[in-house]
């Protein structure tokens, strides 16, 4: 159980003690894994540690249809006029129609998921200090990308991208399992919202396969660009057992996010001694 750290600390310790440049925690992993429940328990923890960690909040909340695309629109538009955000979705366009994507259609719903994912991010990194939790964020966009890819040559890799975006101010946090555990668990969805759910039938131990393989080799590459460069970010591997119940998860999560940002914090601390 996640005890309340702001109440048990000593006092000698600062109130601010967690408090970093990290400024969002996003999840990754396959569909179905626990992603949406494992980042909203994880952001019930870290509220509990109050002004240690500082105000936490879960991206997007809950709206209705109508009320999503309107708020989409509006975090978009206003960000058009910003000649950085323009110049990455143009990248993200350029990378989504190289892939190959299976439609029309479909590239283009990806592009505007991309956009508003971007526009969110900048204008939360434009607020007064918070940490953001996401249950799916860049990452689970480029794999999604990746999964439905007829080529696999762009002119520019996903990291590129992703860098270009920025990661310095992020905790990804990839839940690793079994592909045969996010199945079953996806199955019992009455939803399809994923796009491992709208898959034809005949697809699917292919797909399955491709889906897990292409998360692992993601967050390996994530995890040698993170090493190569100072201050990219940190990331945090999270096995999730058949077993293993969301309380369980969460707590693993809490513990490594908490880690992450202690280290980012002394790292921090080194640099204002130089």
């Amino acid at each position: 159980m996640v005890h309340d750290l702001a109440a048990c600390l000593p006092q000698r310790v600062e109130a601010w003690a967690f408090r970093t440049d990290i400024r969002f925690v996003e999840f990754f992993g396959l569909p179905g894994i626990g992603k949406t429940t494992a980042s909203s328990r994880l952001a019930d923890s870290l509220r509990r540690c109050g002004p240690l960690i500082g105000e936490v909040k879960v991206a997007w909340g809950r709206r209705t249809f109508i009320g999503r695309q309107i708020n989409r629109v509006g975090i978009v538009v206003p960000r058009l006029m910003d000649r950085r955000f323009r110049s990455v979705i143009v990248r993200i366009a350029r990378f989504v129609i190289q892939s190959g994507q299976e439609s029309i259609l479909d590239a283009v719903r990806v592009i505007w998921n991309f956009s508003v994912l971007v526009a969110f991010i900048e204008n939360e990194r434009s607020k007064s200090y918070s940490i953001v939790v996401m249950d799916q964020g860049l990452l689970q966009g480029f794999w999604s990308i990746l999964l439905k890819s007829k080529r696999r040559t762009t002119s520019e890799t996903w990291l590129e991208i992703l860098s270009a975006i920025g990661i310095h101010d992020m905790v990804f946090v990839h839940l690793r399992g079994e592909m045969g555990l996010a199945r079953d668990r996806l199955l019992t969805r009455d939803d399809r919202s994923s796009r491992m759910q709208r898959a034809s039938p005949g697809s699917g131990p292919d797909l399955w396969s491709a889906a897990d393989c292409a998360c692992r080799e993601m967050a390996a590459d994530l995890g040698r660009e993170m090493r190569a460069q100072d201050h990219a970010g940190a990331l945090a591997m999270i096995d999730v057992e058949r077993l293993a119940t969301p309380e369980v998860v969460a707590e693993r999560a809490f513990e490594k996010v908490l880690a992450c940002l202690d280290r980012h914090r002394l790292g921090e601390l080194a640099d204002q001694r130089v």
